[in-house]
């Protein structure tokens, strides 16, 4: 049975962002919205992760392992965030002490050539 042309494409373009990733040799299919070689790095990029917990901890438990890369994961974000937020003070401050220097060599008085 066909359906009517608005709901295939509809059906099409939902179909079309579904995105099977393997993560620790299981299928997923993900919805996405961003673009697919993007997934697939996201993917790559967890997958390495729970090998790396799986491998380091010896445990085959998957749902400990995915605990275990999410926290871990969650640990970089949060060090990544907290250096960048470091990095703007940083640069806040610098910023800061360039105005000052800028403003106070306004301030003062040019020097110029004494007219011969």
């Amino acid at each position: 049975m066909m359906s009517a042309p608005g709901k295939r494409e509809k059906h099409d373009k939902q179909d079309s962002s579904l995105v099977p990733v393997l993560i620790m040799g299981q299928t997923y299919k993900v919805r996405a919205e961003e673009d697919v070689a993007y997934i697939e790095e996201l993917a790559r990029f967890v997958d390495t992760k729970m090998r790396t917990i799986a491998d380091a901890t010896g445990t085959a438990e998957s749902l400990k392992i995915a605990i275990l890369a999410a926290l871990n994961i969650a640990d970089e974000l949060f060090k990544a965030e907290e250096r960048e937020r470091i990095s703007e003070e940083d640069l806040a401050g610098h910023v800061g002490e360039l105005v000052k220097t800028l403003e106070k060599s306004l301030r003062e008085p040019t020097q110029t050539s004494p007219a011969i």
